[in-house]
Formats: structure tokens, C-alpha cells, sequence
């Protein structure tokens, strides 16, 4: 079975040149590119600054470890991901972060758990940092403390520096540049000749 081709479906089908690519073209592309990355990484920092803010409200706090004392697994500058639960549902081999007054919060994990002779809730933990040779100096007396949920030994300085003000500024930036791109209005010199009515 044959067919026939007839001048008036040429007509009705036209077939459009392929137009080279410029320098314009590939400057262009780029650009595009970079735009989709700028607003992946705004997105991706948005929602690690919301989870950061978040997890207070639920009980959970993030801690970023300044030393390698947990290393090799937590090494200085790991994300660490806590829940904040009573002395009473800890157990020896835990991680924990404690608040000490006028010094840094200590990330280790409990070695010993005793009766404290304090207030009956509390308990005395003793701690040692799994880089460490020996346990910390003196047991901690606490009521409560933050228990290790997730651990990531990258990420902490990005998370530090989300919370500085020259973060906030730059995603502010980004962001409404972002926008203004959106609605600025789209020029068609790029339009290939073909195209235009």
C-alpha cells in the first residue's frame, strides 16, 4: 500500500529550520543552570533554617561539637541531633549533650549512672568522650539532658553559619532577586525569527 504526498499537506505541516546555537544561546543555558542551583540552595537552606527553629518547639535541640572529643564517628564540627528527656529514661552507653553554667555544652556518652543525693529525680552520670583516654574529671549531676536521636559528622558549620545575620542577609538577597526575576519583563530578542508571528 502506497501513499501519496500532496502539496496541501506540506502546507498544513511545515517544517521549521534548526537554528544554530549561538554564544547567546549556551550564555543563556548557563544562566539558567545557575538560577535553578541558587534556588535549589535557597530552598535547601530555608528548610534547614525552619527545621533549626522547629525543634525546640518539640522537645528536640541541634548541637554542632566544637571538639573531636566523639570522634571518629562525631568529629569537630558534626550535626547533632537531640531529644531533651528526664535523667530517668537514660542508660549507660547513651550520647548526651549537657548544659554547663558559664561553660560550653559537653557532647559524650554515659559510662556510669548513679543515684544522685540531690533531688530524687536527678541522677549522676559519669561521661567520657569516645576519643578520650579517661572519663571527664567529675560525675554531672542532672534532672534532664539531650539524648543523641541522629548524629552527622558534616553539616555543622553550614548550620552555624544559617544562624548568623550575614546568612539571613545573603537569602534575603537571593530570594528577592529571585522574585524580581519572575516578573521582570521577558524579552524576545533571543525568539528565533521562525517563531515570531
Amino acid at each position: 500500500m502506497t501513499s501519496t504526498l500532496h502539496a496541501d499537506d506540506v502546507d498544513q505541516h511545515p517544517v521549521k529550520a534548526h537554528r544554530p546555537r549561538t554564544a547567546a544561546d549556551h550564555a543563556a543555558g548557563v544562566g539558567r543552570a545557575v538560577g535553578r542551583i541558587l534556588v535549589a540552595s535557597v530552598v535547601i537552606a530555608g528548610l534547614a533554617g525552619f527545621a533549626m527553629a522547629v525543634l525546640p518547639l518539640i522537645g528536640w535541640q541541634s548541637v554542632v561539637l566544637a571538639t573531636g572529643s566523639m570522634a571518629p564517628s562525631l568529629p569537630t564540627g558534626s550535626l547533632v541531633i537531640e531529644r531533651v528527656v528526664p535523667a530517668s529514661e537514660l542508660a549507660v552507653g547513651d550520647i548526651v549533650t549537657l548544659t554547663r553554667e558559664g561553660k560550653p555544652p559537653i557532647t559524650h556518652r554515659i559510662i556510669d549512672i548513679a543515684p544522685s543525693a540531690g533531688v530524687l529525680p536527678s541522677r549522676e552520670l559519669t561521661l567520657k568522650g569516645d576519643a578520650n583516654d579517661e572519663a571527664d574529671p567529675r560525675p554531672y549531676v542532672v534532672t534532664s539532658a539531650g539524648i543523641l536521636v541522629a548524629g552527622f559528622p558534616w553539616g555543622g558549620q553550614a548550620i552555624d553559619f544559617l544562624r548568623t545575620p550575614l546568612a539571613l542577609g545573603i537569602i534575603t538577597v537571593i530570594i528577592a532577586a529571585l522574585v524580581l526575576r519572575a516578573w521582570w519583563p521577558q524579552s524576545d530578542d533571543n525568539e528565533p525569527e521562525e517563531d515570531r508571528a
